[in-house]
This record gives structure tokens, C-alpha cells and sequence, in this order.
């Protein structure tokens, strides 16, 4: 890459700007989402959630890049399961870091913007108890200002080394592509933001269900809706799959006392009721639910 020319500050932030706002995280706080009603992260210890802290930088980091055909609609974590491929995260995160370094002279800013994402991301990866939510959108909305300046820088550098009379022919062609290709990039964000909420909170949550592999408390809430709608087999069989798949989830005993008491069976949910007030005294949804079935 030739040495390109200083990236104006004005238009580089303002550019900046743009793509932050229009960029998927950045929306989210405008339309609001689903609530974790219970931890979406497994039991693990410390070393666990240190050792997986690179994985969920890196995967809040690519949802921001490629939102494309994902929905983090009550994602959980289970960092015990990441633990024998974490090495590889945590080279991804280096590798990333060091070709950033290395093209500091060219773009300075893509480093600083890399590494602004990943510093503000830290709490957020597990280092930090920071509620029962280990995947958000909300978690990007500092962190992705950094990757909104590392892309204005790339536009802006490639639209003027496309546009400067001394680069050659064939790289002026090829800056040009590039320029398009980030450009039309930003646009495609904006479009799938656009498709995914207009799905309707049931579409959602049956999706992220679908798309996600092991995404227990996505079947898990799908399960509580179809018992809403009266479809109780079609319930029993989902809550009997996310348990399977995560049986740490607090919220699946919740869901089959639901069913149970839609089916008339106020014992067996008093049962399962007790249960987790013998695990969880304190329990305040279980109590009201006691209290309700004894009435």
C-alpha cells in the first residue's frame, strides 16, 4: 500500500458518525428487546470465563461486522464447552492486532479503533460479573465507535489513493473496488437490521432458536410462547429439548410449572414450585407462584 496522504479529522469523524448511527448495535437502543429472565450463563469458574473472555469479544466484535442471517435473542454462554478451542480465539485476537500494528504508518486509526473495541468490550467478555446477559448489542455501543472509525478510515484512505494521480492504473481500480465494496457493506447492514426487527417478537425468537446451535433459552422461551398459544404439546416437546441441551437453565422449571398449571395439574406445579424454593429461599417469582396455586 502506498503511503497515502493525513485522513482529514473532520471528515473522518463525521463519516465516523454516520455508520456508528446506522450500524445495527447502534439501533437497538431505539427499538428495545427481549429481557433475560434468568443467568444465560452456565456455571463456570473464573478461570473458565478468563480463558473464554476472547471469544466473546471476538463474536460481539463479527456481529457488529456481520450481523448477516444471526439474532442474539437470549444467547447463552457456556464457557466449559468453548475451553478446548479457546486457544484459537485468543490467536485470532493477537493475529488481529498485530496486522493493525504493522499498518499503523498507513492507517493509524484502524489499530486505535481495533483496539478501542476490544478495551471496552473487556468487562463485557466474563472478566466482570455484568448481569445475566454475557451477549448483548448494547455492550457494542462504545465499543463499536472504534470499529465505525477503523471502516471511515478504510473508506476515506482508499477513496483518496483511488482518486491520487500517482497511483498506478491498476491499483486505482482495485482502491475503487474496495471503496464500493465497504460502502455497499454499510448499506447491507442497514437492510438486515431492517428485515430482522421486522420480524415479530415470536418470528425472532423462533429463529434465533433455529440458526443458533445450542441456544437453549431461545427453544426454552419459543416453548413458553407456543404454551401461550394453547400449542402444549408442541411446549412439552421444546422445554424437554432445552433441557436437554442446558439443564443449568433457571428458567425451564418456570416454563413446565406454566404448562402444567394450563393443563389443570396444580400439583405437579406446586412440586416443581417447591423445588426451586428449596434451591432459591428467596425466590420471589416462586413464592408468587406458590402463593397463586394455594389460593
Amino acid at each position: 500500500m502506498s503511503q497515502p496522504k493525513h485522513i482529514p479529522a473532520k471528515p473522518l469523524f463525521a463519516l465516523s458518525a454516520i455508520i456508528w448511527l446506522l450500524a445495527p448495535a447502534t439501533q437497538s437502543l431505539f427499538r428495545g428487546g427481549p429481557e433475560a429472565l434468568s443467568p444465560l450463563v452456565a456455571p463456570c469458574t473464573l478461570g473458565e470465563r478468563i480463558f473464554s473472555s476472547a471469544f466473546v469479544i471476538l463474536e460481539h466484535m463479527s456481529w457488529w461486522l456481520w450481523p448477516f442471517g444471526r439474532d442474539w435473542v437470549l444467547r447463552p454462554l457456556n464457557p466449559h464447552g468453548l475451553f478446548a478451542i479457546n486457544l484459537l480465539f485468543w490467536l485470532i485476537i493477537v493475529l488481529m492486532l498485530r496486522h493493525a500494528w504493522r499498518l499503523r504508518r498507513y492507517n493509524p486509526w484502524v489499530v486505535g479503533g481495533l483496539s478501542w473495541s476490544i478495551l471496552w468490550l473487556v468487562p463485557f467478555s466474563g472478566l466482570v460479573p455484568t448481569g445475566w446477559q454475557p451477549f448483548s448489542e448494547r455492550y457494542l455501543i462504545v465499543a463499536g465507535m472504534g470499529l465505525a472509525v477503523m471502516l471511515a478510515s478504510l473508506i476515506l484512505q482508499c477513496g483518496a489513493l483511488a482518486r491520487r494521480s500517482r497511483t498506478p492504473p491498476g491499483w486505482k481500480q482495485l482502491y475503487t473496488v474496495v471503496t464500493l465494496v465497504l460502502i455497499a457493506w454499510i448499506i447491507g447492514l442497514v437492510i438486515e437490521d431492517g428485515v430482522r426487527w421486522s420480524r415479530s417478537p415470536y418470528e425472532r425468537v423462533v429463529y434465533s432458536a433455529r440458526t443458533n446451535t445450542g441456544n437453549a433459552p431461545a427453544v426454552a422461551e419459543q416453548a413458553r410462547m407456543e404454551a401461550e398459544r394453547g400449542n402444549l404439546t408442541k411446549a412439552e416437546e421444546l422445554v424437554l429439548q432445552a433441557e436437554r441441551a442446558a439443564p443449568w437453565y433457571r428458567e425451564i422449571p418456570y416454563i413446565k410449572i406454566d404448562i402444567l398449571l394450563q393443563r389443570g395439574e396444580v400439583e405437579a406445579a406446586q412440586h416443581y414450585i417447591r423445588k426451586i424454593l428449596a434451591e432459591y429461599p428467596n425466590e420471589v417469582r416462586a413464592k408468587t407462584k406458590l402463593a397463586r396455586t394455594l389460593q
